[in-house]
């Protein structure tokens, strides 16, 4: 059964409020206890009570939340940001990611118009030169693959080297 969305707003209540702040309380240093478990990742949580700030609840430990703590104020200033982003690097990294498939989709377009060509020229129906042009790079291109994952297999392999075969395109 599919609980209710619960609506993010102040409680009002103080009896309700407190018993929903202890209940999410000790879900939080639950899912903490997991998460450094499961990842094998050290972890600490510090959470203070809304009546009485001056007496955080700290997991683990006092000791080991110090000693967390004072291990990543020893990090240099670039380890303990290493992963975080500013908006600037966030949205050039999904500008790259972007680009990145911008390019992959534009290779697979004219990959699908040179089979639309070669199609078209074993049907028998005219063939441009652009056409010709762009079969015969993509051929070279994939002549080159083919070398290089032979190459590869070689070295990794230790294998003999294939027969000489003349792998050039002749149009």
């Amino acid at each position: 059964m599919a609980r209710n969305k619960t609506k993010i707003a102040y409680i009002t209540s103080d009896v309700t409020r407190r018993r929903t702040f202890e209940r999410r309380k000790r879900n939080l240093l639950k899912k903490v206890d997991e998460l450094s478990v499961l990842c094998g990742v050290p972890s600490c949580a510090l959470v203070t009570t809304p009546g009485e700030p001056n007496q955080p609840e700290i997991w683990p430990s006092i000791v080991d939340a110090d000693n967390l703590i004072a291990r990543l104020r020893d990090l240099p200033s670039l380890g303990q940001d290493k992963r975080t982003l500013d908006q600037e690097r966030f949205l050039s990294k999904g500008k790259e990611r972007l680009e990145e498939q911008l390019k992959k989709l534009e290779k697979e377009n004219r990959e699908a118009e040179v089979k639309a060509a070669l199609m078209r020229c074993l049907c028998g129906e005219g063939v441009q030169s652009a056409d010709l042009d762009e079969v015969g790079s993509l051929a070279e291109g994939k002549a080159r693959a083919v070398t290089e994952r032979i190459e590869w297999l070689t070295k990794t392999l230790y294998l003999a080297p294939p027969p000489a075969a003349d792998l050039q395109l002749r149009l």
